[in-house]
C-alpha cells in the first residue's frame, strides 16, 4: 500500500484523492479506495480492447461502450477535464495500436479477439512497450502492493507510524492485497524484462520499384514492422517518410524517400522512443 500512495503522488492525484490537509488515515483510505477500483477491474474475467486501453490509461470505461468514448472519468474519480483529458489522448494512441493489430490479423487471416483476460491485454501492452503511470500502478496492485526493491520508500514517517498503530487498517490493506497470513501465493503477471535480439541485417532495396510495403521497409531498415506501424499511428510518418494508404488500409512507402533516408543517415537507425 505504501507503493500505491507513492504512485498517487507521482500521478498528481493529491489534489482530489490525497491532500496535505488529510490525516494519515484519510490518505490510507484514499489509497485503499483506488486500490480497490483497480483490483476490481483486474478481477474481471475479460476486458474488451476499449476497456483495456482506458483502464491502463487511468480511466473508467463507460458501461456497455462498444466504441471509443468521447469522454470518461478518471479511475481516481476526477472528471473529464485537465489531466484526465491527457489520459484520454494517451488511450486513443493505444487504441490506434490495437487497430493496427486488427489490420495485421486480418491480413494474416487471424481472428482478432474481442475479449481478453486482463493479463493478456497487459502482456500485449508490454510487447509494444506501452508505458503509462497507471500501468505501473496496476503492477503494484498485481504484486500485492509491495515496493520494488530498486525503489526507495518515500512515505512520510507520520503515515508509516499511524499505519503501524492501526491494526484493523493494516489487516484490511493486507486483505485487499491478498496477503492474509496463510494464503497461497497467486501466480500473476509481472513486468517483462525486454531481451535484446541479435542485430538484423538490412535488406537491399528492391530494384525497379517505386514503393515498398511496411514489411519490406522494416527489412530494409533492419527493424520490426510493428515499430514502423506504431510510429505511423502517432505521427503519420516514419522518420520523415510519409506513405500512401490504400483503400484496403495497406501502406506503400516511396522508395525515393527511403533512399534519401539511407543516404543521409547511414544503414543503421535507432528506433524512435516508445514515449
Amino acid at each position: 500500500m505504501v507503493a500505491i500512495i507513492d504512485r498517487l503522488r507521482l500521478l498528481g492525484c493529491c489534489d482530489e484523492v490525497m491532500t496535505n490537509d488529510q490525516s494519515p488515515q484519510e490518505r490510507i483510505d484514499a489509497a485503499r479506495q483506488l486500490y480497490a477500483v483497480l483490483k476490481q477491474y483486474l478481477d474481471r474475467p475479460t476486458w474488451t480492447p476499449i476497456e483495456g486501453v482506458l483502464i491502463v490509461s487511468g480511466m473508467h470505461p463507460p458501461a456497455g461502450c462498444t466504441a471509443f468514448p468521447r469522454e470518461a472519468a478518471g479511475l481516481d474519480g476526477r472528471p473529464f477535464k485537465g489531466e484526465v483529458v491527457d489520459r484520454w489522448i494517451k488511450a486513443r494512441e493505444i487504441m490506434r495500436l490495437w487497430e493496427w493489430r486488427c489490420q495485421d490479423d486480418e491480413e494474416n487471416g487471424t481472428v482478432t479477439p474481442t475479449q481478453l483476460p486482463p493479463h493478456e491485454f497487459i502482456g500485449w501492452c508490454q510487447d509494444l512497450d506501452v508505458d503509462t503511470e497507471w500501468m505501473r500502478l496496476i503492477f503494484d496492485v498485481i504484486s500485492g502492493g509491495k515496493v520494488q526493491t530498486d525503489h526507495p520508500d518515500p512515505i512520510p514517517l507520520a503515515v508509516a507510524e499511524y499505519a503501524a498503530q492501526a491494526a484493523e487498517t493494516i489487516s484490511a490493506i493486507h486483505a485487499l492485497a491478498g496477503q492474509v497470513s496463510g494464503d497461497a501465493s497467486v501466480s500473476t503477471p509481472v513486468p517483462k524484462k525486454v531481451e535484446k535480439s541479435a542485430p538484423r541485417v538490412p535488406m537491399p532495396i528492391p530494384a525497379n520499384r517505386d514503393h515498398v510495403n511496411t514489411e519490406e521497409l522494416a527489412a530494409i531498415l533492419a527493424i520490426e514492422p510493428q515499430s514502423i506501424r506504431k510510429r505511423y499511428s502517432m505521427d503519420g510518418s516514419y522518420l520523415g517518410i510519409r506513405p500512401t494508404k490504400l483503400a484496403n488500409r495497406r501502406l506503400l512507402w516511396p522508395v525515393a524517400d527511403v533512399k534519401k533516408l539511407l543516404s543521409g543517415g547511414g544503414r543503421n537507425f535507432p528506433e524512435p522512443s516508445a514515449e
